[in-house]
């Protein structure tokens, strides 16, 4: 595809992206698009921080995903439930003994991977705020982290750096101990210092930093179901299990769908509470990050699309709607997509 073409055909999701990036005081932004297993569009704006002498971002500039990093914790989750070591309806009583039984009582792993035990945690106490399987609440991928490490043994960075990572000779996937010059800073606005988030390579905390390209490889992995290059990295049947919706059917119908953490469209969810986009097909499945960074799949299109942003607190200190911007980006990759066959013949 040469550049004029490569121009039309994402001229409109390029401009938004950027748009989005001056919207959110971000210093950085990159954006790639995949379809039909290879890399059509990418296209990376600004500089790792606003401070004078910041790199600029490129291909190697890695930004901290933060709640995308979720369905890394829930592959991990996915291997060790077709491996035998957890099952997805075991109690959450039969793994975590810190905690009271009698209020964990019936909630299984399957609650915790949807978000909706309706429990809340705090060090090691519990308490109940809703029936189980009756609503949504918040991510807790540190709880999964644990249960995963007393199930196996292994950390979710061991078992996705042995089994994923090293395999795909990922270098720029990680869960960041030290600074580096090829990490992407966080900005809480434009006159905020620019941080790090540093912290422990366990995999259960918020300091996964991804390249743009290894991120739109992670959602590519998923939607060839584990296939790299002729090459099976992992079975199929892992993939199918955390990209396929396992809320409890007890859930309310209009609420959000997930796989293993995956939000997944569903013609029945209300668009109240859908970030995914309305032109996006049943079966599209996407994360999204406090930074704005975000990994969207979709299978009908045979295509992938990841934006990086690296702002935080957009929607307290400058009244972004993260939730309007993420569903209007998921509409303009099926119009930019779309476009192609016109293009391409």
């Amino acid at each position: 595809m040469d550049l004029t073409m490569n121009n039309k055909i994402f001229q409109d999701i390029t401009s938004y992206t950027e748009q989005v990036k001056q919207e959110m005081h971000a210093s950085a932004s990159a954006l790639i698009i995949m379809k039909d297993n290879k890399i059509v569009h990418e296209w990376y704006s600004g500089t790792h921080h606003f401070e004078k002498g910041a790199r600029k971002i490129d291909n190697s500039s890695r930004f901290n995903v933060y709640s995308t990093r979720v369905t890394y914790v829930g592959l991990a989750i996915a291997l060790a439930v077709y491996e035998g070591f957890l099952g997805l309806d075991d109690r959450l009583s039969d793994h975590l003994n810190e905690y009271d039984r009698e209020i964990l009582g019936d909630t299984t792993i399957r609650h915790l991977l949807t978000r909706c035990t309706g429990l809340k945690f705090e060090n090691k106490n519990v308490n109940r705020v809703f029936d189980v399987a009756t609503n949504i609440e918040g991510k807790r991928p540190d709880i999964l982290a644990k249960i995963l490490y007393k199930a196996t043994g292994k950390t979710v960075n061991e078992v996705l750096s042995n089994r994923v990572f090293k395999p795909l000779n990922w270098k720029n996937t990680g869960w960041v101990t030290e600074g580096d010059h090829h990490l992407v800073c966080d900005i809480n606005s434009s006159e905020s210092y620019p941080t790090l988030r540093i912290g422990s390579n366990i995999g259960d905390e918020r300091n996964l930093y991804v390249s743009a390209r290894e991120l739109a490889l992670w959602g590519n992995l998923h939607l060839y179901s584990g296939m790299f290059e002729d090459s099976e990295i992992l079975p199929k049947e892992i993939f199918d299990l955390a990209t396929s919706v396992q809320s409890p059917n007890t859930l309310p119908s209009q609420l959000p769908k997930f796989g293993f953490l995956w939000w997944i469209k569903d013609s029945e969810v209300s668009v109240d509470y859908n970030e995914l986009g309305s032109d996006l097909p049943d079966g599209s499945y996407q994360i999204l990050g406090a930074s704005g960074c975000s990994c969207t799949v979709i299978p009908e299109f045979n295509a992938v699309a990841d934006r990086m942003y690296n702002s935080l607190n957009a929607s307290e200190n400058l009244g972004f709607d993260y939730v309007s911007d993420i569903q209007m980006f998921g509409n303009l990759v099926i119009s930019s997509v779309d476009k192609m066959k016109f293009y391409i013949k």
